[in-house]
Protein backbone atom coordinates (compact mmCIF):
# COMPACT_ATOMS: atom_id res chain seq x y z
CA UNK A 1 0.00 0.00 0.00
CA UNK A 2 1.31 3.44 -0.87
CA UNK A 3 0.03 6.82 0.28
CA UNK A 4 1.06 9.71 -1.92
CA UNK A 5 0.97 12.47 0.68
CA UNK A 6 2.85 10.54 3.36
CA UNK A 7 0.00 10.82 5.86
CA UNK A 8 -0.96 7.70 7.74
CA UNK A 9 -4.39 6.69 6.39
CA UNK A 10 -7.23 6.72 8.92
CA UNK A 11 -10.58 4.96 8.81
CA UNK A 12 -13.40 5.85 11.20
CA UNK A 13 -15.99 3.11 11.89
CA UNK A 14 -19.32 3.92 13.52
CA UNK A 15 -21.30 0.99 14.94
CA UNK A 16 -24.08 1.23 17.51
CA UNK A 17 -25.59 -2.19 18.12
CA UNK A 18 -24.43 -5.74 18.83
CA UNK A 19 -24.36 -7.13 15.29
CA UNK A 20 -22.83 -3.90 13.94
CA UNK A 21 -20.14 -4.05 16.64
CA UNK A 22 -19.30 -7.61 15.58
CA UNK A 23 -19.23 -6.82 11.86
CA UNK A 24 -17.10 -3.72 12.48
CA UNK A 25 -14.56 -5.83 14.37
CA UNK A 26 -14.41 -8.38 11.53
CA UNK A 27 -14.01 -5.58 9.01
CA UNK A 28 -11.21 -3.99 11.02
CA UNK A 29 -9.34 -7.30 11.11
CA UNK A 30 -9.59 -7.58 7.31
CA UNK A 31 -8.46 -3.97 6.82
CA UNK A 32 -5.40 -4.59 8.98
CA UNK A 33 -4.48 -7.75 7.08
CA UNK A 34 -4.68 -5.94 3.75
CA UNK A 35 -3.23 -2.56 4.87
CA UNK A 36 -1.39 -2.86 8.22
CA UNK A 37 -0.53 0.84 8.35
CA UNK A 38 -4.16 1.99 8.32
CA UNK A 39 -5.27 3.49 11.63
CA UNK A 40 -8.81 2.56 12.69
CA UNK A 41 -10.79 4.77 15.09
CA UNK A 42 -14.46 5.29 15.77
CA UNK A 43 -17.54 4.67 17.88
CA UNK A 44 -18.57 1.23 19.04
CA UNK A 45 -18.65 -1.31 21.83
CA UNK A 46 -16.70 -4.04 23.54
CA UNK A 47 -16.15 -6.27 20.48
CA UNK A 48 -14.55 -3.42 18.56
CA UNK A 49 -12.31 -2.67 21.54
CA UNK A 50 -11.28 -6.31 21.81
CA UNK A 51 -10.38 -6.20 18.11
CA UNK A 52 -7.91 -3.39 18.84
CA UNK A 53 -9.91 -0.52 17.35
CA UNK A 54 -9.31 2.86 18.98
CA UNK A 55 -12.89 3.31 20.21
CA UNK A 56 -12.94 6.99 21.14
CA UNK A 57 -16.74 7.10 21.54
CA UNK A 58 -18.76 4.52 23.45
CA UNK A 59 -21.96 3.95 21.48
CA UNK A 60 -23.72 1.74 24.04
CA UNK A 61 -27.25 2.95 24.61
CA UNK A 62 -27.98 4.16 21.06
CA UNK A 63 -29.00 0.81 19.60
CA UNK A 64 -32.62 1.16 18.52
CA UNK A 65 -35.10 0.44 15.76
CA UNK A 66 -36.76 3.51 14.27
CA UNK A 67 -36.76 6.96 15.91
CA UNK A 68 -35.71 7.46 19.54
CA UNK A 69 -38.44 6.25 21.88
CA UNK A 70 -37.37 7.91 25.14
CA UNK A 71 -35.57 10.88 26.62
CA UNK A 72 -32.74 8.55 27.62
CA UNK A 73 -32.33 7.43 23.99
CA UNK A 74 -32.22 11.05 22.81
CA UNK A 75 -29.58 11.90 25.39
CA UNK A 76 -27.50 8.88 24.35
CA UNK A 77 -27.71 9.91 20.70
CA UNK A 78 -26.68 13.47 21.56
CA UNK A 79 -23.70 12.19 23.59
CA UNK A 80 -22.47 9.99 20.76
CA UNK A 81 -23.03 12.74 18.20
CA UNK A 82 -20.94 15.20 20.20
CA UNK A 83 -18.18 12.64 20.62
CA UNK A 84 -18.10 11.76 16.94
CA UNK A 85 -18.05 15.34 15.69
CA UNK A 86 -15.22 16.16 18.11
CA UNK A 87 -13.30 13.10 16.92
CA UNK A 88 -13.78 14.01 13.25
CA UNK A 89 -12.53 17.56 13.84
CA UNK A 90 -9.48 16.50 15.86
CA UNK A 91 -8.52 13.49 13.71
CA UNK A 92 -10.06 13.84 10.23
CA UNK A 93 -10.30 10.38 8.64
CA UNK A 94 -9.94 9.46 4.99
CA UNK A 95 -13.09 7.32 5.08
CA UNK A 96 -16.02 6.96 7.46
CA UNK A 97 -17.75 3.57 7.56
CA UNK A 98 -21.34 3.57 8.83
CA UNK A 99 -22.42 0.13 10.01
CA UNK A 100 -26.19 -0.38 10.31
CA UNK A 101 -28.11 1.84 12.81
CA UNK A 102 -29.56 4.33 10.37
CA UNK A 103 -31.04 6.46 13.18
CA UNK A 104 -27.56 7.76 13.95
CA UNK A 105 -25.59 6.94 10.84
CA UNK A 106 -27.67 8.60 8.16
CA UNK A 107 -27.40 12.00 9.82
CA UNK A 108 -23.73 11.53 10.62
CA UNK A 109 -22.96 10.50 7.04
CA UNK A 110 -24.54 13.69 5.72
CA UNK A 111 -22.49 15.71 8.23
CA UNK A 112 -19.27 13.98 7.14
CA UNK A 113 -19.96 14.35 3.41
CA UNK A 114 -20.46 18.10 3.81
CA UNK A 115 -16.92 18.20 5.18
CA UNK A 116 -15.49 16.35 2.19
CA UNK A 117 -14.99 12.95 3.85
CA UNK A 118 -15.77 9.79 1.90
CA UNK A 119 -18.57 7.74 3.47
CA UNK A 120 -19.37 4.05 3.13
CA UNK A 121 -22.64 2.48 4.23
CA UNK A 122 -21.95 -1.10 5.33
CA UNK A 123 -25.38 -2.68 5.95
CA UNK A 124 -27.10 0.46 4.64
CA UNK A 125 -30.57 1.77 5.56
CA UNK A 126 -33.06 -0.95 4.68
CA UNK A 127 -34.94 0.75 1.87
CA UNK A 128 -35.33 -2.67 0.30
CA UNK A 129 -37.83 -3.49 3.05
CA UNK A 130 -39.49 -0.16 3.82
CA UNK A 131 -39.39 3.57 3.14
CA UNK A 132 -37.88 3.79 -0.34
CA UNK A 133 -38.68 7.50 -0.32
CA UNK A 134 -35.62 7.78 1.97
CA UNK A 135 -33.32 7.13 -1.00
CA UNK A 136 -33.33 10.84 -1.85
CA UNK A 137 -31.82 11.50 1.60
CA UNK A 138 -29.41 8.58 1.57
CA UNK A 139 -27.79 8.93 -1.86
CA UNK A 140 -26.21 12.38 -1.26
CA UNK A 141 -24.76 11.04 2.00
CA UNK A 142 -23.11 7.94 0.50
CA UNK A 143 -19.87 7.77 -1.41
CA UNK A 144 -20.30 4.00 -1.65
CA UNK A 145 -22.87 1.45 -0.49
CA UNK A 146 -21.86 -2.09 0.48
CA UNK A 147 -24.85 -4.39 0.62
CA UNK A 148 -25.10 -7.91 1.99
CA UNK A 149 -28.21 -8.62 -0.09
CA UNK A 150 -28.32 -8.80 -3.86
CA UNK A 151 -31.83 -7.33 -4.27
CA UNK A 152 -30.93 -4.43 -1.99
CA UNK A 153 -27.74 -3.74 -3.97
CA UNK A 154 -29.73 -3.68 -7.22
CA UNK A 155 -32.18 -1.19 -5.71
CA UNK A 156 -29.43 1.18 -4.57
CA UNK A 157 -27.60 0.84 -7.89
CA UNK A 158 -30.72 1.58 -9.92
CA UNK A 159 -31.20 4.73 -7.82
CA UNK A 160 -27.72 5.92 -8.81
CA UNK A 161 -25.54 4.90 -5.84
CA UNK A 162 -22.02 3.48 -6.23
CA UNK A 163 -22.99 0.07 -4.91
CA UNK A 164 -21.25 -3.26 -4.33
CA UNK A 165 -23.04 -6.50 -3.52
CA UNK A 166 -20.55 -8.20 -1.22
CA UNK A 167 -22.63 -11.08 0.16
CA UNK A 168 -23.38 -11.67 3.83
CA UNK A 169 -20.58 -12.04 6.44
CA UNK A 170 -22.53 -14.75 8.28
CA UNK A 171 -21.73 -17.12 5.39
CA UNK A 172 -18.23 -17.32 6.88
CA UNK A 173 -19.08 -16.94 10.54
CA UNK A 174 -21.88 -19.44 11.16
CA UNK A 175 -19.89 -22.62 11.66
CA UNK A 176 -19.67 -25.06 14.55
CA UNK A 177 -15.99 -25.08 15.42
CA UNK A 178 -16.11 -26.72 18.86
CA UNK A 179 -17.68 -29.76 20.46
CA UNK A 180 -21.36 -28.94 21.14
CA UNK A 181 -21.58 -31.40 24.02
CA UNK A 182 -18.64 -29.81 25.79
CA UNK A 183 -20.02 -26.31 25.08
CA UNK A 184 -23.42 -27.22 26.52
CA UNK A 185 -21.91 -28.59 29.70
CA UNK A 186 -19.74 -25.50 30.07
CA UNK A 187 -22.88 -23.35 29.81
CA UNK A 188 -24.67 -25.38 32.49
CA UNK A 189 -26.93 -27.29 30.10
CA UNK A 190 -27.58 -31.03 29.84
CA UNK A 191 -26.60 -32.37 26.40
CA UNK A 192 -28.87 -35.38 26.90
CA UNK A 193 -32.08 -33.33 27.24
CA UNK A 194 -33.99 -31.60 24.40
CA UNK A 195 -33.29 -27.87 24.33
CA UNK A 196 -35.28 -24.85 23.21
CA UNK A 197 -33.37 -21.60 22.71
CA UNK A 198 -35.04 -18.27 23.47
CA UNK A 199 -33.61 -15.20 21.71
CA UNK A 200 -35.56 -12.08 22.79
CA UNK A 201 -33.29 -9.60 20.96
CA UNK A 202 -30.08 -7.64 21.27
CA UNK A 203 -31.53 -4.27 22.33
CA UNK A 204 -32.98 -3.32 25.73
CA UNK A 205 -36.25 -2.27 24.10
CA UNK A 206 -36.54 -5.71 22.44
CA UNK A 207 -35.94 -7.51 25.71
CA UNK A 208 -38.61 -5.40 27.35
CA UNK A 209 -41.04 -6.29 24.57
CA UNK A 210 -40.31 -10.02 24.33
CA UNK A 211 -38.89 -11.52 27.53
CA UNK A 212 -42.15 -11.89 29.44
CA UNK A 213 -43.92 -13.43 26.45
CA UNK A 214 -41.11 -15.85 25.60
CA UNK A 215 -40.79 -17.01 29.19
CA UNK A 216 -44.57 -17.56 29.31
CA UNK A 217 -44.16 -19.77 26.23
CA UNK A 218 -41.37 -21.65 28.00
CA UNK A 219 -43.67 -22.29 30.96
CA UNK A 220 -46.36 -23.76 28.70
CA UNK A 221 -43.88 -25.96 26.84
CA UNK A 222 -42.34 -27.12 30.11
CA UNK A 223 -45.78 -28.21 31.32
CA UNK A 224 -46.24 -30.24 28.13
CA UNK A 225 -42.79 -31.84 28.30
CA UNK A 226 -40.95 -31.62 31.64
CA UNK A 227 -37.77 -32.91 30.00
CA UNK A 228 -37.33 -29.66 28.08
CA UNK A 229 -34.60 -27.20 29.04
CA UNK A 230 -34.27 -23.61 27.84
CA UNK A 231 -31.19 -21.59 26.93
CA UNK A 232 -31.01 -17.81 26.51
CA UNK A 233 -27.79 -16.64 24.79
CA UNK A 234 -26.60 -13.18 25.82
CA UNK A 235 -26.22 -10.88 22.84
CA UNK A 236 -24.19 -8.59 25.13
CA UNK A 237 -23.02 -8.76 28.74
CA UNK A 238 -24.68 -5.37 29.21
CA UNK A 239 -28.03 -7.16 28.94
CA UNK A 240 -27.33 -9.82 31.59
CA UNK A 241 -29.01 -8.06 34.53
CA UNK A 242 -32.14 -7.34 32.49
CA UNK A 243 -32.37 -10.93 31.23
CA UNK A 244 -31.65 -12.63 34.54
CA UNK A 245 -34.15 -10.36 36.27
CA UNK A 246 -36.83 -11.34 33.75
CA UNK A 247 -36.10 -15.04 34.30
CA UNK A 248 -36.36 -14.66 38.08
CA UNK A 249 -39.67 -12.81 37.85
CA UNK A 250 -41.09 -15.43 35.45
CA UNK A 251 -40.29 -18.26 37.86
CA UNK A 252 -39.66 -20.75 35.03
CA UNK A 253 -37.36 -23.63 35.92
CA UNK A 254 -34.55 -24.98 33.74
CA UNK A 255 -33.74 -21.67 32.04
CA UNK A 256 -30.02 -20.99 31.59
CA UNK A 257 -28.70 -17.56 30.58
CA UNK A 258 -25.24 -18.00 29.05
CA UNK A 259 -22.57 -16.09 27.15
CA UNK A 260 -22.04 -17.82 23.80
CA UNK A 261 -18.44 -18.35 22.73
CA UNK A 262 -19.49 -19.82 19.40
CA UNK A 263 -22.50 -21.35 17.65
CA UNK A 264 -21.94 -24.75 19.28
CA UNK A 265 -24.72 -24.53 21.89
CA UNK A 266 -27.21 -22.97 19.48
CA UNK A 267 -26.53 -25.75 16.96
CA UNK A 268 -28.00 -28.28 19.41
CA UNK A 269 -31.35 -26.48 19.74
CA UNK A 270 -34.34 -28.52 18.64
CA UNK A 271 -36.28 -25.31 18.04
CA UNK A 272 -35.78 -21.57 18.61
CA UNK A 273 -38.16 -18.79 19.59
CA UNK A 274 -36.52 -15.57 18.47
CA UNK A 275 -36.93 -11.88 17.90
CA UNK A 276 -36.78 -10.82 14.27
CA UNK A 277 -33.27 -9.70 13.36
CA UNK A 278 -29.83 -10.94 12.35
CA UNK A 279 -30.15 -13.98 14.62
CA UNK A 280 -32.81 -15.43 12.30
CA UNK A 281 -30.10 -15.86 9.66
CA UNK A 282 -27.87 -17.62 12.17
CA UNK A 283 -30.51 -20.19 13.07
CA UNK A 284 -31.46 -20.49 9.40
CA UNK A 285 -27.90 -21.28 8.34
CA UNK A 286 -27.71 -23.86 11.13
CA UNK A 287 -30.91 -25.46 9.80
CA UNK A 288 -32.89 -25.02 13.03
CA UNK A 289 -36.70 -24.63 12.85
CA UNK A 290 -37.74 -21.45 14.62
CA UNK A 291 -40.65 -19.15 15.36
CA UNK A 292 -39.97 -15.46 14.68
CA UNK A 293 -41.69 -12.79 16.74
CA UNK A 294 -41.66 -9.00 16.93
CA UNK A 295 -43.92 -7.16 19.34
CA UNK A 296 -44.58 -3.47 18.74
CA UNK A 297 -47.10 -0.76 19.55
CA UNK A 298 -50.33 -0.50 17.60
CA UNK A 299 -49.08 2.67 15.88
CA UNK A 300 -45.74 1.09 14.97
CA UNK A 301 -47.53 -1.89 13.47
CA UNK A 302 -49.88 0.24 11.38
CA UNK A 303 -47.05 2.45 10.10
CA UNK A 304 -44.78 -0.50 9.35
CA UNK A 305 -47.45 -2.36 7.40
CA UNK A 306 -48.19 0.80 5.41
CA UNK A 307 -44.58 1.34 4.29
CA UNK A 308 -43.23 -2.24 4.05
CA UNK A 309 -42.32 -3.52 0.58
CA UNK A 310 -41.95 -7.13 1.75
CA UNK A 311 -44.48 -9.65 2.97
CA UNK A 312 -42.49 -10.92 5.95
CA UNK A 313 -40.42 -9.60 8.86
CA UNK A 314 -38.04 -12.58 9.21
CA UNK A 315 -34.93 -12.25 7.05
CA UNK A 316 -34.97 -15.97 6.24
CA UNK A 317 -38.53 -15.71 4.94
CA UNK A 318 -37.73 -12.55 2.99
CA UNK A 319 -34.71 -14.10 1.29
CA UNK A 320 -36.45 -17.40 0.50
CA UNK A 321 -39.66 -15.66 -0.59
CA UNK A 322 -42.00 -17.75 1.55
CA UNK A 323 -43.07 -18.37 5.15
CA UNK A 324 -40.47 -21.00 6.01
CA UNK A 325 -40.16 -20.00 9.66
CA UNK A 326 -43.58 -19.06 11.16
CA UNK A 327 -43.64 -15.44 12.30
CA UNK A 328 -45.76 -13.16 14.47
CA UNK A 329 -45.66 -9.37 14.09
CA UNK A 330 -48.27 -7.53 16.14
CA UNK A 331 -48.93 -5.41 19.22
CA UNK A 332 -50.87 -8.31 20.75
CA UNK A 333 -49.08 -11.65 20.82
CA UNK A 334 -50.69 -14.61 22.56
CA UNK A 335 -48.13 -16.85 24.33
CA UNK A 336 -50.40 -19.88 23.87
CA UNK A 337 -50.43 -19.45 20.08
CA UNK A 338 -46.67 -19.16 20.09
CA UNK A 339 -46.43 -22.25 22.29
CA UNK A 340 -48.63 -24.20 19.86
CA UNK A 341 -46.35 -23.26 16.95
CA UNK A 342 -43.26 -24.18 18.94
CA UNK A 343 -44.82 -27.48 19.99
CA UNK A 344 -45.51 -28.28 16.34
CA UNK A 345 -41.87 -27.58 15.44
CA UNK A 346 -40.72 -29.77 18.32
CA UNK A 347 -42.95 -32.76 17.57
CA UNK A 348 -43.99 -32.78 13.89
CA UNK A 349 -41.11 -34.55 12.14
CA UNK A 350 -42.56 -34.11 8.64
CA UNK A 351 -42.84 -30.35 9.18
CA UNK A 352 -39.33 -30.21 10.61
CA UNK A 353 -37.97 -32.00 7.54
CA UNK A 354 -39.74 -29.59 5.17
CA UNK A 355 -38.34 -26.55 7.00
CA UNK A 356 -34.81 -27.94 7.12
CA UNK A 357 -35.00 -28.71 3.41
CA UNK A 358 -35.80 -25.09 2.58
CA UNK A 359 -33.21 -23.75 5.02
CA UNK A 360 -30.57 -25.80 3.21
CA UNK A 361 -30.92 -23.39 0.25
CA UNK A 362 -30.37 -20.24 2.34
CA UNK A 363 -26.57 -20.12 2.14
CA UNK A 364 -26.60 -19.94 -1.66
CA UNK A 365 -29.05 -17.03 -1.60
CA UNK A 366 -26.76 -15.12 0.79
CA UNK A 367 -23.87 -15.17 -1.70
CA UNK A 368 -20.44 -16.78 -1.70
CA UNK A 369 -18.05 -16.61 1.22
CA UNK A 370 -15.51 -13.80 1.61
CA UNK A 371 -17.92 -10.88 2.19
CA UNK A 372 -15.77 -9.09 4.77
CA UNK A 373 -12.69 -9.26 2.56
CA UNK A 374 -14.62 -7.79 -0.37
CA UNK A 375 -15.93 -5.02 1.89
CA UNK A 376 -12.40 -4.15 3.04
CA UNK A 377 -11.18 -4.00 -0.55
CA UNK A 378 -14.01 -1.66 -1.57
CA UNK A 379 -13.24 0.64 1.38
CA UNK A 380 -9.50 0.80 0.80
CA UNK A 381 -10.12 1.83 -2.80
CA UNK A 382 -11.48 5.14 -1.45
CA UNK A 383 -8.29 6.07 0.42
CA UNK A 384 -6.29 8.53 -1.71
CA UNK A 385 -3.10 6.99 -3.02
CA UNK A 386 -3.94 3.44 -2.08
CA UNK A 387 -2.52 0.98 -4.58
CA UNK A 388 -2.40 -2.76 -4.42
CA UNK A 389 -1.56 -5.60 -6.73
CA UNK A 390 -3.54 -8.78 -6.23
CA UNK A 391 -1.67 -12.05 -6.20
CA UNK A 392 -2.44 -15.68 -5.53
CA UNK A 393 -1.14 -15.20 -1.99
CA UNK A 394 -3.83 -12.60 -1.33
CA UNK A 395 -6.62 -15.10 -1.87
CA UNK A 396 -7.70 -16.65 1.40
CA UNK A 397 -9.71 -19.83 1.92
CA UNK A 398 -12.96 -17.88 2.11
CA UNK A 399 -12.44 -16.51 -1.41
CA UNK A 400 -11.99 -19.85 -3.18
CA UNK A 401 -15.67 -20.47 -3.91
CA UNK A 402 -16.22 -20.32 -7.62
CA UNK A 403 -19.31 -20.18 -9.77
CA UNK A 404 -21.64 -17.58 -11.19
CA UNK A 405 -22.40 -16.01 -7.79
CA UNK A 406 -18.76 -15.19 -7.11
CA UNK A 407 -18.28 -13.81 -10.62
CA UNK A 408 -21.34 -11.57 -10.27
CA UNK A 409 -20.04 -10.18 -6.99
CA UNK A 410 -16.58 -9.56 -8.44
CA UNK A 411 -18.12 -7.61 -11.31
CA UNK A 412 -20.35 -5.59 -8.96
CA UNK A 413 -23.53 -6.74 -10.65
Amino acid sequence: MSINNGKRPTVCIVAADVSADQNAARLAAALRRMAPQVRIIGAGGCVMRQAGIDVAVDSDGVSMVGPPDSLHALRSLARVWRGLTRLMKSEPPDVVILVDNETLNLFFARWARKRGVSTVFFFPPQVWFWGRWRLRWILPAATRVLSAFREEAELYRSAGADTRWIGHPLRDEVQVREDPVRAMRAAGLDPNRPMVVLMPGSRPQELKAHCETMLAVARILRDRNPALQFAVPLASEALRAQLEGAVRRAGVSDVVVYSPESFAVLSRARAVLQCSGTATLETGLLGIPSVIVYRCTRLQHLVARAVMYVNYIGMVNILLGEMVQPEFFHWRIDPRRLADEMWSLLTDEARRDRIRGRLATLAEVMGPQGAIRRAAEAILELIPGWARESSAEDIGPDDKESGEGARLIASGR
